[in-house]
């Protein structure tokens, strides 16, 4: 399931930025690695945020996931800052990226208080696409 999940939201991201189509562009590439790492980001930010509230609620500790979680997190937000040295979007692009925020952020939030194993296998599958993803741009520069 969860890697049918990330297969549907491949083609549909695929579709939206141009990568299905046409010629891609170092333009087109340098758009689609900062959508790819504003959405990347929300994962373990989200994880991280479920396993720190249920700690509390438990009152028990959760053997260092909440920190592992978030650095996955900063790792993400750090990729985002370096591919922003390459280009600035514009406010359209940024519309879009709160969007696609708004809608993952539920809908991880979600899923993750439904079957944490289920997101784990789904954050596991985006980061394989990401790999092929980053791979193509490599082969075709």
């Amino acid at each position: 399931m969860a890697y049918y999940s990330v297969q549907a939201m491949r083609t549909g991201f695929d579709v939206f930025s141009g990568y299905k189509f046409g010629k891609m562009t170092e333009g087109k590439w340098i758009k689609r690695m900062i959508f790819l790492e504003t959405v990347a980001g929300v994962p373990g930010m989200v994880a991280a945020m479920v396993r720190h509230l249920n700690s509390l609620r438990k009152m028990k500790t959760d053997h260092g996931w909440i920190h592992t979680l978030l650095e996955e997190a900063e790792n993400e937000r750090m990729h985002l800052m370096v591919a922003l040295q390459l280009r600035q979007p514009g406010a359209l692009f940024r519309g879009a990226v709160l969007f696609a925020q708004g809608i993952f952020v539920n809908m991880f939030s979600i899923a993750y208080l439904i079957s944490p194993h289920f997101c784990h296998r789904f954050v596991g599958y985006l980061e394989e696409e990401a790999v092929k993803t980053y791979s193509m741009c490599l082969q075709v520069r």
